[in-house]
């Protein structure tokens, strides 16, 4: 077990694997399902050049429930699926990469660099996802991308699954496999980055907080403050940092070369800096941010408690964090 300033970091190696996996995946698929709809305002938001169609937020929300129903709120949401099973994909090589290519350096260090390696791996599954889903989640509105058009009088457009596939198989036809993987590399900066800010933003305010927090208070409700906090507010300082290119890569996947010219990333960012200026670059960020922490809080206590749950059976973790083998009955 690893140690930070007063935090213990339960390891790969202590993990039940098949306990660690099932409980991961109902978290993964619980949390999914509650912020799906903030992740749809979020790109509704970013693609809505010069505030065109929502004034914000909330109002986005009324005008999608208003038009749409409630099951606008989930559009492209049996597809994002696939992000439960990226997920444990993420989960797996962030562990491994933290035990086996990154384990003599520091804890920050060794958190950041295995973010950015997890990262790398789950995007590589997740861009095709995300651009199909992207097209399903702008269905409806009054700006709507002439594939996702297309689609709303396609009577499989009724099934949960029949729309992602004719917009897949639209986009294939257009541009190739290619086009499946457009903004991929902005894609893995964005997500890369804000991975790696995220867990070593994670591990600074985890030290920081442990710090203050004071001894008199039980070690469960100690640790529950000290992963709650940090783990908001690593979340949105990287939601902060990563925005712009949030925008860009959002912007870019959402273009289809019937419509004309596909831009660059490059010329993507020069029309928002042209049309809207640095404003441009902060669309969406209220709606990430919120969805960022709504995320975090849930997800980076269910990390840490699902780890604790999935400890191999002969170990166990006491209140002070303290790792013991039951069946040897000693500290490890």
């Amino acid at each position: 077990m690893r140690e930070g300033k007063g935090i213990k970091i339960i390891e790969w190696e202590d993990l039940n694997k098949k306990k660690f996996y099932m409980n991961s995946l109902a978290l993964a698929i619980s949390i999914r399902s509650c912020i799906y709809p903030l992740n749809l305002v979020k790109t509704r938001l970013q693609a809505d050049e010069s505030s065109k169609v929502y004034r914000g937020m909330g109002h986005a929300f009324k005008d999608i429930v208003k038009r749409e129903g409630m099951r606008g709120l989930y559009k492209g949401f049996p597809i994002s699926l696939f992000h439960v099973v990226a997920g444990q994909f993420y989960l797996t090589t962030y562990e491994l990469s933290k035990q086996f290519l990154y384990r003599d350096q520091r804890t920050s260090v060794q958190h950041m660099c295995a973010g950015f390696t997890a990262s790398l791996v789950s995007q590589t599954i997740m861009v095709p996802v995300d651009i199909i889903s992207q097209h399903q989640q702008m269905r409806g509105t009054r700006n709507i991308p002439p594939i996702a058009a297309e689609s709303r009088s396609s009577k499989a457009a009724h099934s949960l699954m029949g729309q992602s596939f004719r917009i897949g198989q639209k986009i294939v036809s257009l541009e190739g496999f290619r086009g499946l993987y457009r903004g991929y590399s902005v894609s893995l900066l964005t997500y890369g980055s804000n991975s790696a800010l995220y867990w070593l933003f994670y591990y600074w305010y985890s030290e920081f907080v442990e710090e203050f927090l004071t001894q008199s208070l039980h070690s469960n409700v100690r640790e529950f403050i000290r992963i709650g906090t940090s783990g908001v507010a690593a979340s949105l300082t990287a939601c902060v940092i990563t925005n712009p290119l949030d925008v860009i890569r959002t912007r870019l996947q959402l273009q289809m070369k019937s419509t004309g010219e596909v831009k660059g990333a490059l010329e993507v960012y020069r029309h928002l800096m042209r049309k809207e200026g640095y404003m441009g670059l902060g669309r969406g960020l209220v709606a990430r941010m919120t969805q960022s922490s709504f995320t975090s809080i849930f997800v980076i206590l269910g990390y840490e408690y699902v780890k604790k749950l999935s400890l191999k059976d002969e170990l166990i973790v006491d209140d002070d964090g303290k790792r013991y083998n039951r069946r040897k009955n000693v500290v490890v």
